[in-house]
């Protein structure tokens, strides 16, 4: 699986639009609906501990109470528009704006006069209160992968209330605060509980301490070009167990041991036998067929009753569990 940059994906989006003739104004509704469905598959119906801190005692159907948090850019764009599904399905939903409105990015402000003529509530503040909060699902739309300066001032003080609180969090595309590129905390940050971005994995998403901030992620589609999100210009792989298991030889049945190699570990010494004992299984864990461990000969007894797969091989030492120079011989 490919992973991007912010400057990676300002790329993916760029030639989507100017080449396949995908607007903006298209992808930044298939993402709004896209975190809206999210919600509604995770929070509209009550199961036994959906959530870690949004808890009621029944399984009846529940619409929750949701303050979406928007920032000025498109990432609060995209924010508007899960607001204004949500609303259309009959959810108690908000839209808390912090910016103003001549602020607001060309994408971000048409999206903000849609849900105004439709009769989402919206407010511009730059502050949150516990009310907000009470029994609420927060939306995360404040900065999305192209925030490069970090957070101060009232914006922080709304991301410390939100963590500092028990209401979940949803992210869009990215924990506010996270660096999509290195995955560190630029000033404050958004710990969410979900976080659903689009297209693509970003760096931030995987990298410490993003990957702590991210919570469960999840990967929708909105429209980009397959073989814009699997290009060879993406230099950076996200490699699982079935990616690793394509790059591990087949064996043939009809073999032996002494067919794949013999590694030789050099390691030990008086009260630091442990690690020796790992390399030497892991070499065999990788498919070695063979592994000698050559450890101090005033060791030997200790390896000896440890090993079963592994052979050992007794090199001088200086009489104090520590190899010889004459070891080199």
């Amino acid at each position: 699986m490919k992973v991007v940059t912010a400057e990676e994906m300002r790329e993916i989006d760029r030639i989507t639009i100017k080449n396949y003739g995908i607007s903006g104004t298209v992808l930044m509704e298939r993402a709004g609906l896209a975190v809206a469905e999210k919600i509604k598959e995770l929070f509209s119906v009550q199961r036994s501990g959906f959530s870690k801190k949004l808890r009621t005692p029944n399984s009846e159907p529940v619409k929750l109470k949701v303050i979406v948090l928007a920032g000025g850019g498109n990432n609060g764009g995209d924010g508007i528009v899960v607001a204004r599904n949500l609303h259309e399905w009959g959810w108690n939903v908000k839209i808390t704006l912090l910016s103003r409105e001549n602020k607001l990015s060309p994408d971000c402000l048409l999206q903000y006069k849609i849900a105004k003529e439709s009769g989402v509530p919206i407010e511009f503040r730059d502050y949150i209160t516990e009310k907000d909060l009470h029994s609420a699902l927060v939306v995360d739309a404040i900065f999305g992968t192209g925030l490069s300066k970090n957070i101060t001032g009232k914006t922080a003080e709304v991301i410390l209330f939100v963590n500092a609180s028990d209401a979940p969090v949803i992210s869009v595309d990215i924990p506010s605060g996270i660096s999509s590129d290195t995955g560190q905390i630029m000033g404050e940050a958004v710990r969410a509980d979900y976080t659903i971005t689009f297209g693509i994995l970003k760096r931030g998403h995987l990298l410490y301490p993003g990957a702590d901030y991210t919570g469960r992620f999840f990967i929708e589609g909105i429209g980009f070009p397959e073989e814009l999100l699997h290009s060879e210009k993406l230099k950076t792989e996200l490699l699982g167990k079935r990616d690793i298991s394509l790059l591990i030889p087949e064996r043939q049945r009809y073999s032996h041991k002494g067919d794949y190699g013999h590694v030789l570990v050099i390691a030990g010494s008086r009260g630091k036998t442990g690690a020796a004992f790992m390399c030497a299984k892991a070499c065999l864990r990788s498919g070695a067929g063979l592994v000698t461990i050559g450890v101090p000969e005033s060791l030997l007894d200790v390896f000896q009753s440890r090993v079963t797969e592994e052979m050992t091989l007794p090199l001088p030492d200086k009489g104090d569990g520590t190899l010889s120079s004459k070891a080199l011989e």
